[in-house]
């Protein structure tokens, strides 16, 4: 299955910080380029949202390692083929020992608290946080402020926007990239029934 739109490539757009910004994606951020293709369609749209991506992954008041753990979990729970492939390059190292621990049933003990509270909160998150107890919060409340509370919450709402992204526009690597192509979404074209 191959994405629905093709991703722009790296040099390809008439902008020069459009392909400024694919390029980072390939050298920085994920080693990969197509879902900041696939957005650069709408150049507006990828230069707003890089930044955002920015403004909490790279600004140091929560670990990064923290946010990749929470972006691969709600990509694990929404079944994000893309964002369950496609790594954070700069904490490759810090997170992928730990995966085991937080992909499936979050084993606690391997992870400090806060880890630990902020796989949780991505865990509620992609899944319905309608249903998210007040203890829940009240544990939250202990380990973080209230700005590190509403930064975690908005970067796991972002992870989420990029699962629902991804999985909808069918993304796949691009072929320039190291990364396992054909990527598994668990749509079935319905049986056509005659009659």
């Amino acid at each position: 299955m191959s994405s629905i739109v093709q991703p722009v490539a790296p040099g390809s757009s008439d902008d020069p910080k459009i392909n400024e910004l694919i390029q980072q994606a390939v050298d920085g951020w994920w080693h990969d380029s197509a879902m900041m293709g696939a957005i650069a369609h709408q150049p507006d749209l990828l230069k707003t949202i890089l930044p955002v991506f920015e403004s909490f992954f790279i600004a140091g008041r929560i670990p990064a390692h923290l946010f990749e753990m929470m972006r691969l979990k709600t990509g694990e729970i929404n079944r994000c083929g893309y964002c369950m492939t496609v790594r954070a390059a700069g904490v490759v190292d810090e997170v992928s020992p730990k995966e085991e621990a937080f992909m499936g049933e979050i084993d606690e003990s391997a992870f400090t608290r806060s880890e630990y509270l902020g796989i949780k909160l991505a865990e509620y998150m992609a899944g319905d946080p309608n249903y998210i107890p007040d203890t829940f919060y009240d544990e939250l409340k202990q380990e973080y402020t209230k700005e590190e509370i509403v930064e975690l919450i908005f970067a796991c709402s972002v992870f989420n926007f990029g699962n629902k992204f991804n999985i909808t526009m069918r993304l796949d690597t691009t072929d320039e990239s190291d990364y396992e192509k054909e990527m598994a979404y668990p749509f079935t074209p319905k049986a056509v029934v005659n009659g």
